[in-house]
């Protein structure tokens, strides 16, 4: 019965003519369709302190994509060097009051290979804390309710660390970002739970 209650709220903000989007994913009455194709990138982030304001230090989930601190008003995780000389990754809850108790991006450190991860883990996530990093850390990443979510829950993704530059204050990361509402698969091409 609470599926059919949710399902009917859903419909009622979304209007009449979306009973077919709320039912249409899957096998699952309530999980919408999933629109974006998964993929892998590649992306190079600076670290927040000692680089030029103009290089991206953020990594938004949501969005797919590195952001500058200057022009961004949230992020899921930043990278940054410590005084002593460690490579870290910062969730927004480690920088900032979100003044939230769930739902604070995070991140999840795993053994498991970045290839053989197939679905995120919903639980465990460092939210407020510095999370140090090697070349070869693999993550799994947790975004904060995604904007775009009318079910107001997050994103997921898997990050692997490529390489550091200590000379340019920069991490490489590969990455693959499912921002499909409701979906945790953490594979290529278009999700189906």
């Amino acid at each position: 019965m609470r599926p059919y209650g949710f399902r009917a709220a859903l419909v009622l903000v979304l209007g009449p003519g979306a009973s077919g989007v709320v039912a249409g994913g899957c096998s699952d009455p309530v999980l919408l369709p999933a629109y974006f194709e998964n993929r892998v990138d590649t992306l190079r982030i600076w670290a927040a302190t000692g680089t030029d304001v103009f290089r991206p230090s953020a990594y938004l989930i949501s969005q797919r994509s590195v952001a500058r601190l200057d022009q961004v008003n949230y992020f899921d995780f930043i990278y940054d060097i410590t005084p002593n000389g460690e490579h870290v990754f910062v969730p927004l809850g480690a920088v900032a009051n979100t003044g939230r108790t769930l739902g604070n991006p995070g991140l999840l450190p795993t053994n498991l290979a970045f290839g053989t991860i197939t679905i995120a883990e919903q639980t465990g996530y460092v939210t407020a804390d510095t999370v140090q990093i090697r070349v070869s850390d693999v993550f799994y990443a947790r975004s904060q309710p995604a904007p775009t979510c009318i079910l107001a829950i997050p994103n997921y993704a898997k990050l692997e660390v490529l390489s550091m530059n200590d000379s340019s204050r920069s991490v490489e990361i590969q990455v693959l970002a499912n921002i499909n509402c409701g979906y945790r698969s953490l594979e290529p091409g278009l999700p189906k739970k």
